[in-house]
């Protein structure tokens, strides 16, 4: 069996956050450039890069002049204040970061819904969407949409081709930054989706690089493993384990391709990256298909929109 394999390289784009028309139509272009070599009749998947939707919670119908001030850091202190002063008591709850996400996150998520939904039906693929911070949310007829986690999470939705939910991965390992940004790591278990393709692994960023986690991926039966990712680093600047090296070829030299070299049922990987600046952070990267050893398709630069593809042989792989 032949699958289309497509990884989105994403510049972020301010004006794409400031309202779910927006985000939709950023979302559904983006797809669309990544199915485009997809042959006609052959199972896709998607991967959108990690916090490619973060933007959401500052951006989405908040004033103009929030995407405007100089950090993060201020921007949430301001989105903040703004929702204290309809409902003060909230600030007795929990720490103000997290506070930020819980009050956020479930106005912004019937935006990313709409958005990744349509964009898994208009292209026919499995999409697994872009990830951003927050509590997990959950829906049901006598609480409708609902804050489900006390905790908060680096974590996505990926979605069939029908447009509906199949699983919603978070992150396990998190950096310095989504520590200080009170941020929870999960525990293992939403990181493995059974498909009608089989079985398939979503670990974020700093997740696929443990070896651990990889093991658990391929020990449950995934054929392809997705990592997206966002790094805060210059691609072809020293790398921040060792200033000796460069950033981008310790990533592709430890990247995906060696992590699925000898696997019992791993196969192939998608690594799409963000790229652009989202207040302080800049974010480099290029997006990757890879198989045991090889990389099938690597964006040329580090920056910049990209849509990587790669048609792949299952059956031929596994037999």
């Amino acid at each position: 069996m032949q699958v289309y394999l497509a990884a989105v390289q994403a510049q972020i784009e301010a004006e794409a956050y400031l309202s779910a028309e927006a985000f939709k139509e950023r979302t559904l272009a983006l797809t669309r450039q990544a199915v485009a070599a997809a042959p006609a009749g052959v199972p896709r998947v998607v991967a959108f890069p990690e916090v490619y939707a973060l933007p959401l919670l500052f951006w989405l119908n908040t004033p103009a002049t929030i995407k405007e001030v100089e950090s993060s850091l201020k921007a949430g202190l301001n989105l903040l204040a703004a929702e204290l002063r309809q409902n003060p008591a909230a600030l007795l709850k929990r720490p103000w970061p997290d506070l930020l996400y819980h009050l956020r996150l479930p106005r912004v998520w019937p935006a990313y819904h709409e958005a990744f939904s349509s964009a898994a039906r208009d292209s026919g693929a499995y999409v697994i969407g872009g990830s951003f911070f927050g509590p997990l949310l959950d829906e049901e007829p006598a609480r409708a949409l609902h804050v489900a986690s006390r905790s908060s999470y680096n974590w996505l939705a990926v979605y069939s081709p029908r447009g509906r939910i199949l699983a919603r991965p978070t992150k396990i390992k998190l950096t310095g930054n989504e520590k200080h940004a009170f941020l929870s790591g999960a525990p293992f278990g939403s990181q493995v989706l059974h498909t009608k393709l089989g079985k398939i692994g979503v670990l974020i960023c700093l997740d696929a690089f443990h070896e651990s986690l990889v093991e658990r991926i391929d020990a449950a039966g995934s054929w392809l493993l997705v990592q997206p990712s966002a790094n805060a680093a210059a691609w072809n600047g020293p790398w921040s384990g060792d200033a000796s090296q460069v950033e981008g070829q310790v990533w592709l030299r430890e990247g995906l391709a060696k992590k699925l070299a000898g696997r019992e049922n791993l196969l192939y990987g998608l690594n799409p990256m963000l790229n652009g600046d989202f207040y302080e952070l800049h974010f480099e990267g290029r997006s990757s298909v890879a198989a045991t050893g090889e990389y099938l398709a690597l964006a040329p630069e580090p920056l910049g929109d990209a849509a990587i593809g790669a048609v792949v042989e299952l059956a031929d792989a596994r037999g």
